[in-house]
């Protein structure tokens, strides 16, 4: 009889069976309580997004049965954009190489406003001119934006003995100006300079000449110290890598290179030498 009441189906319409807890249950909770069993979870499928996967025994990914992958875990889409990153950074180098440059001092010749291990950067662009003769209706033959060559510039050219040595030097002279230095003294075109960067005056004597057209005539600051147009004569502006702009060691001097234009004594109380 037992048997036959487990395995007669109950009526819907029939009350259901007290529960042996004392739990209530409706009839639609045992009307939709699944009958099967519940599937245990696994990992498989997600074992490379699962951090926390320990397997008991490896299992096989895509890195184990391609070796490529090993050395380069990213994919081909990896690979492409790294390589869009270091075109970039190529390019961007080439950019700035082409507009600043930065300079290590080498020597005292420059003291005392430029010691020894100073680091500065050139502005490139400084006194670059740009043929505008093929534009119709232009007057100008020549563009110089970015500044025309001045007494009092600091900048930095190809040694024209050795063009694989760089120098830093002050201008002095530029074409068309008589340049002389005697007495101590630094003469452009009959008046004195006045010259508050000197480290000393100078002790020799030089000229009087005229700075030809496409040259300036450079000095040291450390007038007696320094290997510069007095030595070698002119300088052409061919050779002129840029105007040093920014110093930016030691860091206490961090900071923009301020042009010192040398002041002018009157003719009266000097002499022409010529």
């Amino acid at each position: 009889l037992k048997s036959m009441v487990e395995t007669t189906p109950r009526d819907p319409d029939s009350p259901s069976p007290p529960d042996p807890l004392g739990h209530q249950h409706s009839d639609r909770e045992n009307t939709l309580r699944p009958s099967s069993p519940v599937l245990r979870l696994t990992h498989d499928g997600i074992v490379d997004l699962d951090p926390w996967f320990r397997p008991d025994s490896p299992t096989p990914t895509k890195q184990a049965k391609n070796p490529l992958l090993r050395l380069w875990p990213f994919g081909l889409h990896g690979l492409a954009e790294t390589l869009e990153v270091i075109a970039l950074a190529l390019l961007m180098f080439v950019a700035v190489r082409g507009i600043a440059q930065n300079f290590v001092v080498d020597g005292g010749s420059m003291e005392p406003s430029f010691a020894n291990a100073d680091m500065v950067i050139v502005n490139k662009l400084a006194y670059r001119t740009f043929d505008l003769s093929w534009i119709p209706f232009i007057t100008e033959n020549e563009w110089v934006p970015f500044g025309q060559l001045k007494q009092g510039d600091v900048v930095v050219f190809q040694f024209p003995l050795s063009p694989n040595r760089d120098f830093i030097k002050r201008i002095i002279a530029i074409p068309g100006q008589t340049i002389e230095v005697r007495d101590g003294q630094t003469i452009v075109d009959g008046l004195v300079l006045i010259e508050p960067y000197l480290l000393n005056p100078p002790t020799y004597s030089y000229g009087p000449a005229t700075v030809p057209g496409g040259s300036v005539f450079v000095l040291g600051d450390a007038r007696n110290n320094s290997y510069d147009s007095h030595s070698w004569g002119m300088l052409e502006k061919r050779f002129i890598i840029g105007r040093a702009t920014i110093r930016y060691w030691p860091l206490e001097d961090l900071g923009t290179i301020e042009h010192q234009n040398p002041g002018q004594l009157p003719k009266t109380g000097i002499e022409d030498s010529r």
